[in-house]
């Protein structure tokens, strides 16, 4: 198993920097193919401006790591990740997104104007466009036909977000009418830009949009929110017992993906943090834990209203829940027997179906507003894209954007528990959780329900990767080079990130 382990992970490392050296040289083909793919930055060589801060933080993030193990295993502390160095890695990798978005052509200004934009993250303009929210929610395929794909595809969910974070700082205070320094006033000029363009083309235009305060509040949040769903993350390491030293290696692994920084800004980046947090919820073991399956539940509602592609997630984690806490000891011997509870996966699904319920009376139909946006996205993103050709390029791009490191691990680990080689310390509701994982994501693959930009789509699916990467990592290494394995993997990851940000472009 150890050398099995060894011997992956170095295939795994050279084809990172096969990857690295591909997008660094902007060779044909490696940003995708010719239906649709990443462009790359030109005119020029890549490049960041100011390069030294994103590499500063990666560098941080790796020191933070190999402190945090180094005290945490000399000092015995295993049985939980400490907040103090876990909230410090999820500074450093905020700081490693921010950053990143500064050195990238046009910086920050490329971040409001993206937020701005009615078709690039769109949900700000649309926010300002769509009718009231009442109205919205009482026919809402009608009410968003005006509106950009995105919401069209979606549910009210974004809109509705955009719209709670707009009336969070409507009474902060407003530069002075030309201003023009400052992220506010730039929020500001963007959006009034943006307008502008819309008129002049004879598209519709908000009245009254978004304040450029909103603007500027999501473009932190949206990568503090990617950052954050670290947290969840090493509760779920530790309950699926890869202990706090895999929970460390998945918190760096997490915090390296390179999808994570790079589509800044985006929905996406939201998503990951309810969903790690969902599951967090319905793997707690012991015998009273329906009320968590139940916020579980509620977290699920929360993602799927924001992205109808989290609706993958319920029968995995309502699996997952079954199985939390399924083997106990069954006799004096110790001899463990399986027991599952069905009062957990029902508190989930009553969890999500109660929000829906409650959105009802307000005239909103989620059965009808679901058919709409998924007919909207087919007609739009699916049929005119070749299946056969994106049933080769959906797992290249997602190996692009995750990193080759975390994708091959991960299945490693899939495969030592497949084998029976890394079931000792490992409950039912993890070995239930990785296969489930695996098999779902090659069910929507071999489905051809995405057809290209999975590197984003499947963005909410990445952390569950890093934490069976961790694992192989956990069970396949002696433990005087894991610390040292850990950092190298996670120093390739961050390498190509920053060379990803400095060839392609991913949100314009």
């Amino acid at each position: 198993m150890r050398r099995a382990t060894t011997a992956i992970g170095g295939i795994a490392a050279l084809a990172t920097l096969a990857l690295l050296a591909a997008a660094l040289l902007q060779a044909p083909g490696a940003n995708g193919p010719a239906e649709w793919r990443w462009e790359y930055r030109t005119p020029g060589p890549p490049g960041l401006a100011g390069g030294w801060a994103p590499a500063g933080f990666a560098l941080a993030l790796l020191a933070i790591y190999f402190f945090w193990d180094r005290r945490a295993s000399s000092s015995g502390l295993s049985s939980r990740p400490s907040a103090l160095w876990l909230a410090l890695a999820v500074l450093a990798g905020w700081g490693l997104t921010l950053s990143i978005c500064a050195a990238e052509p046009g910086g920050f200004g490329r971040v409001l104007a993206s937020l701005a934009s009615r078709l690039s993250f769109s949900y700000v303009y649309d926010a300002g466009l769509a009718p009231p929210t009442r109205e919205l929610l009482a026919d809402y395929p009608a009410a968003s036909a005006r509106l950009d794909l995105h919401a069209r595809t979606h549910p009210p969910g974004p809109i509705l977000a955009v719209r709670g974070v707009d009336a969070l700082t409507r009474a902060l205070p407003l530069p002075p009418p030309g201003a023009g320094r400052g992220l506010v006033a730039a929020a500001r000029d963007a959006l009034q830009r943006e307008i502008a363009r819309a008129r002049d083309r004879h598209r519709p235009a908000p009245a009254e949009p978004p304040g450029p305060w909103t603007l500027v509040v999501l473009a932190f949040l949206l990568p503090a929110l990617s950052a954050l769903a670290a947290w969840p993350l090493a509760r779920l390491a530790a309950a699926w017992g890869l202990g706090a030293g895999g929970a460390r290696l998945a918190v760096l692994l997490w915090l390296a993906v390179p999808a994570r920084s790079l589509f800044t800004p985006s929905l996406d980046q939201a998503l990951p943090l309810l969903a790690v947090g969902a599951l967090v919820l319905a793997a707690a073991g012991g015998r009273a834990r329906p009320p968590r399956a139940f916020a579980a539940g509620l977290l699920l509602f929360a993602a799927a209203f924001l992205s109808y592609g989290c609706l993958a997630l319920l029968p995995w984690a309502a699996a997952v829940a079954l199985t939390a806490g399924g083997e106990e000891s069954g006799d004096p011997n110790g001899t463990p027997r399986r027991r599952l509870d069905l009062a957990r996966p029902l508190a989930l699904g009553l969890g999500f179906l109660l929000p829906w319920l409650a959105l009802v009376p307000l005239g909103y139909a989620p059965w009808t507003a679901f058919r709409y946006g998924i007919l909207t996205h087919r007609t739009m993103a699916v049929v005119a894209r070749g299946y056969l050709t994106w049933l080769a390029w959906n797992p290249y791009d997602f190996a692009l954007l995750l990193g080759p490191i975390v994708l091959v691990l991960g299945l490693a680990a899939l495969a030592a528990v497949a084998a029976g080689a890394a079931r000792a310390g490992r409950p039912l509701a993890y070995r239930v959780g990785i296969a489930g994982f695996w098999a779902l994501l090659a069910l929507l693959w071999i489905s051809g329900s995405v057809r290209g930009e999975v590197g984003r789509i499947w963005l909410l699916f990445m952390p569950f990767a890093c934490l069976f990467a961790a694992d192989a990592v956990a069970t396949g290494i002696d433990p005087p080079a894991r610390r040292s394995w850990g950092a190298g993997l996670a120093a390739l990851e961050l390498a190509l990130t920053l060379a990803l940000a400095a060839s392609m472009v991913f949100v314009a």
